[in-house]
């Protein structure tokens, strides 16, 4: 069995065991999805613009400290957890559209692809079981745009839901 440590996942009761830094990445595939939906019924996606899913991968990872900049209750968790869920709204989705804004403009200044560090394999962290993973320039300007066209389309009633594994 392959053991591997993420970055930034806090332990949590709700979740799976070894789910904490220590993940078995092999067994279980993460993702987040980020939808809008109705205040009345936020378990359905509106389908008038798609959503955004990030998988355990160096996209999200990528974008995780953004994510977490615009985090403004981090005493509660990580804003877009591949584990947990919730509604972004208010203050929140300003904080997190001025943070994407700043990704967005910190990716023009990347190469074409580059690696992104997602966590560590084996029993220790350490710089000889770093795990790092390749991400294209053209998809992370996608996922943003796409982060920020939903943020857009928000409103009072059309709400911004976070939905993870």
């Amino acid at each position: 069995m392959r053991l591997s440590y993420r970055l930034g996942v806090t332990l949590q009761s709700s979740r799976p065991p070894f789910c904490g830094r220590l993940t078995q990445s092999v067994s279980h595939s993460m993702s987040v999805s980020l939808y809008l939906a109705d205040q009345a019924n936020l378990q359905t996606p509106c389908r008038e613009i798609s959503p955004v899913t990030f998988n355990d991968d160096g996209y999200y990872w990528f974008l995780y400290r953004y994510f977490e900049s615009a985090n403004l209750e981090r005493h509660k968790g990580e804003l877009i957890d591949l584990y947990g869920g919730g509604v972004i709204e208010g203050y929140q989705l300003h904080r997190l559209r001025t943070e994407l804004e700043q990704a967005m403009q910190d990716v023009a200044h990347k190469p074409d692809s580059w690696q992104v560090l997602v966590g560590w394999q084996g029993g220790s962290v350490s710089a000889e079981t770093e795990d790092w993973r390749k991400v294209e320039k053209l998809e992370v300007l996608h996922l943003i745009t796409s982060l920020l066209a939903l943020i857009s389309s928000s409103s009072a009633t059309r709400k911004l839901v976070c939905d993870g594994d």
